[in-house]
């Protein structure tokens, strides 16, 4: 007979087992996610700097708006069926039910077709009207009706890449979205821009990468998940509606987001010039890359959130939780500290003028920075069936992002968009922090967050006192020299857990040809 004591010390030993498997889990697809996102966002963002000293600011400003439109019907006409993929696709691989796990994938995909054509179709037919009554820029119009036709594409391929994380792996993830398209659209972009197609072009070559990253999906989805001759079934009345039930919220919440998030791009192209619109997309593509930290971790922590509920192991939930919230910090502690020391001469490889958008970059990293901190909390909610408080912190959101971008941009232009931005986005993180604790009674602050913080800070004010002695430092050295003194100060102040599994995964899936993430439950 087993003792009250021996049992136990068998389930905390069961315990801090599983833990450390879902951090490994977290850290390694985490790591090997940062690997593909540093070379696919690099690529982005030097396709943007390429797109922006060959088109010039005003056609980048027009390049801006019009993919700012096309990423708000993307991400809306979702309607919220990707995270539906993850969470019930996890689900039903999770209970061994294969058949189900297929028929959700299919589902799913017919009803993000079917919204993607209705935002494709009304984008085509307002996109004039829109160019010149809202915009009074009628060389937008071309621009609109293009991106219209890639709506679909982009939508469809997003749903199924979310399937496919339900599978605990990311390799498909990091070919198609970190590797294929930002080469292709490089790459096609290029040649429609020597070809003497401009704008048009670059749009034409962003249709083409979407439409073949869906093809890749639908392939990848078919050799996890074959459809066997006997279970041909990819639409279900009943699935669609347990699906439609649950994305609503999550449907009316990302209408808002979307258009709050966005709404500092589309007011500023209503009262400053294209000009500036473009220098503040680039500052906010700037301050955006400290965001790929977060979804890189996330990435691991929704499909295990998902189990963890499902089968209410709280302890968990919380070390995942807590977990995500210290590797997001380690990582973009360095880089919040980068953009703080060299932004303005980061901003200025867009071209000179584009320098003077450094303030809002500034302001832009603040709330990024602090998303990271607490931005999985919202993925803590969604995998614990809260879709209706999602969908009301959104609303909330929403409405004080629009309030006060109206309020600060007529009077301080781009800056005033980036305050309402980061203002916004650090309320919404606060309040998701209360619901969960008041919900789940976890939170995502230990005190091993302290330690990058002091490392970071240390590395940066030393590099400010250095600058400031006015020696001759190039940028990337100044970049180099702020990632070595942190490394130092994380080593003095004492690595644990969490800091070598980064360090470990970062190393390993460097050196690997493949991403799939081990599989330790």
């Amino acid at each position: 007979m087993t003792s009250p004591t021996g049992s136990f010390l068998t389930l905390k030993s069961n315990f801090l087992q599983q833990s450390s498997s879902d951090i490994k889990t977290i850290a390694y697809s985490g790591g090997a996610l940062l690997i593909t996102s540093a070379f696919g966002n690099g690529l982005n963002y030097a396709f943007g700097i390429f797109l922006a000293r060959v088109l010039g600011a005003d056609d980048f400003g027009l390049y801006a708006l019009a993919l700012t439109v096309f990423n708000i019907l993307t991400l809306i006409f979702v309607f919220g069926l990707d995270t539906a993929a993850i969470k019930f696709v996890s689900h039903h691989l999770g209970e061994h039910q294969m058949a189900r796990a297929r028929t959700t994938i299919g589902t799913t995909t017919i009803l993000a077709s079917g919204s993607a054509l209705v935002a494709a179709f009304a984008l085509a037919m307002v996109a004039h009207p829109l160019a010149m009554m809202v915009y009074s820029k009628p060389e937008l119009a071309l621009p609109f009706a293009l991106f219209a036709a890639a709506v679909p594409f982009a939508t469809v391929s997003t749903v199924l890449i979310s399937a496919l994380q339900a599978f605990q792996t990311v390799r498909h993830t990091i070919f198609i979205k970190y590797c294929w398209e930002p080469i292709a659209k490089f790459v096609v972009a290029a040649a429609m821009l020597w070809a003497g197609f401009y704008l048009a072009g670059v749009i034409v070559a962003i249709i083409l990468t979407f439409a073949i990253s869906t093809a890749l999906a639908i392939r990848a989805v078919i050799r996890l998940l074959p459809w066997q001759p006997d279970d041909l079934t990819v639409w279900d009345a009943g699935v669609a509606k347990n699906l439609i039930a649950y994305c609503m919220p999550l449907a009316i919440a990302k209408l808002f987001s979307v258009l709050a998030t966005r709404s500092d791009i589309l007011l500023l192209g209503y009262w400053v010039s294209s000009e500036d619109v473009g220098i503040y997309l680039a500052a906010f593509q700037t301050a955006a890359i400290m965001a790929l930290v977060l979804g890189a971790f996330d990435t691991g922590l929704a499909p295990i959130l998902s189990r963890a509920w499902s089968q209410q192991d709280m302890p968990r939930m919380t070390a995942s939780y807590q977990a995500v919230s210290r590797l997001a910090v380690i990582v973009s502690v360095p880089l919040f500290g980068c953009l703080i020391l060299i932004g303005q001469d980061v901003l200025g490889v867009f071209g000179q003028e584009f320098r003077i958008g450094s303030i809002a970059l500034v302001i832009l990293a603040v709330g990024q920075f602090l998303n990271n901190i607490t931005g999985a909390a919202n993925t803590v909610l969604l995998m614990s069936g809260q879709s209706q408080i999602v969908m009301r912190n959104t609303v909330v959101m929403g409405a004080v992002l629009l309030m006060t971008a109206a309020l600060l941009i007529p009077r301080w232009g781009m800056t005033g968009a980036a305050v309402a931005a980061a203002g916004s986005l650090i309320l919404t993180n606060i309040i998701r922090v209360v619901q969960v604790w008041r919900l789940h009674h976890v939170q995502p602050c230990t005190w091993g967050l302290v330690k990058p913080v002091i490392a970071a800070t240390a590395a940066t004010g030393i590099l400010m006192f250095v600058r400031g002695s006015d020696l001759p430092i190039a940028t990337p050295v100044q970049a180099i020299a702020l990632g070595v003194l942190y490394l130092l100060g994380l080593l003095v102040l004492g690595v644990n857990q969490e800091d070598r599994l980064v360090l470990q995964s970062i190393v390993s899936r460097g050196r690997s040809r493949g991403g799939k993430v081990e599989k330790w439950d």
